[in-house]
């Protein structure tokens, strides 16, 4: 992918809404990379991926800039162990750490316009079927937010996730009807093993997660035959960190999606804080759409439907404005995936 000099920095960022930012992990749907080649040797250009976040990790407040690696928290792989860009620790070694960023994960959420508010958990809800009388399991529930949305629509919900600050969180929301605790998502069928579950969602956390067939058996354990089991991802076949990117054909005026590579499943390392913060990390694992389809027939289930969801943001100014908001309608963003427990 090609960039003269006069398209970057600030004058490529500044091209209509979402144009601008860093990429980061799964949780805020970007596709952070860790490797500091140019731009066109990169995963992925700052096209509509989300701001960079002003408020700072827990570690960064009341620090300048240049003492910020100093008393800083170590990020600890033997006990949080590789990780889903918003989902929990699994069994040892199976998930990615967050706790590093799990306030600002809270902070990011609540803020107008993002991914989630306007194209994910709508969607996620849509296909989960929720409503009153209903029991669901919110897998990687993070701070409570779908959680909530589902409990708003009458259903009753029970979040987990590993990381007990999220798990915080959720519990201050006093959500009614919901219960939220820490837990193993390729554990959690042995730790509530008298609950069953009307429907289960694990919304953009999947792809940090390395025990994937761990997961869909627990969650198969603790569903009714025929509930459903939501999963969102970041578009495995068109975002995939360090092996797709933007590019723009100037004869044509277009913008395309460039994909080097998509069958090989790889492990990620993903920068949460390129700036403030480049040691904290965490790890998203690269699975083609056949491998998930594969697992969850493995684990019981048959998949009954498939979206692919585009962005909702819109490109207003700027010399590409056109050839970005034509590009945002055909290669989406998100596949979500549902299946039923048979």
């Amino acid at each position: 992918m090609q960039h003269t000099q006069g398209r970057r920095g600030p004058a490529f960022a500044r091209r209509g809404k979402g144009t601008y930012g860093s990429q980061r992990g799964d949780r805020t749907q970007g596709v952070e990379r860790i490797d500091r080649a140019p731009r066109d040797q990169r995963s992925d250009t700052r096209f509509d991926e989300q701001p960079r976040p002003s408020v700072q990790p827990p570690f960064m407040k009341g620090r300048r800039r240049d003492d910020r690696f100093a008393g800083r928290p170590k990020f600890d792989q033997r006990t949080r162990g590789p990780r889903a860009a918003a989902a929990p620790r699994l069994r040892s070694g199976s998930s990615t750490s967050w706790e590093n960023v799990a306030e600002w994960y809270g902070t990011h959420l609540s803020a107008p316009g993002t991914y989630q508010s306007e194209v994910v958990w709508p969607g996620a809800l849509r296909l989960l079927g929720v409503g009153a009388g209903k029991k669901f399991l919110d897998v990687a529930c993070g701070e409570g937010t779908f959680a909530q949305m589902i409990s708003k629509q009458g259903g009753e919900v029970v979040g987990v996730d590993a990381l007990p600050t999220l798990v915080r969180q959720a519990q201050k929301k006093n959500i009614r009807k919901a219960d939220f605790f820490v837990a193993d998502a390729a554990d959690v069928a042995r730790q509530i093993p008298d609950q069953k579950f009307d429907g289960a969602a694990m919304v953009l956390a999947l792809q940090n997660v390395s025990d994937m067939p761990g997961v869909f058996a627990s969650v198969a354990k603790l569903l009714h035959r025929n509930a459903s089991f939501v999963i969102v991802l970041n578009h495995p076949a068109f975002r995939i960190p360090r092996q797709s990117s933007w590019g723009f054909e100037e004869e044509r005026k277009m913008m395309y999606r460039r994909v080097d590579s998509y069958l090989s499943e790889n492990a990620i390392p993903m920068q949460m804080h390129p700036g403030d913060a480049p040691d904290v990390k965490t790890t998203s694992f690269h699975r083609p759409i056949s491998s998930y389809i594969t697992q969850l027939a493995a684990n019981g289930f048959v998949v009954d439907a498939m979206e692919e969801w585009m962005s909702h943001k819109e490109s207003t100014s700027g010399p590409r404005a056109k050839a970005e908001n034509r590009i945002r309608k055909e290669v989406p963003m998100f596949l979500a995936i549902r299946a039923r427990k048979i």
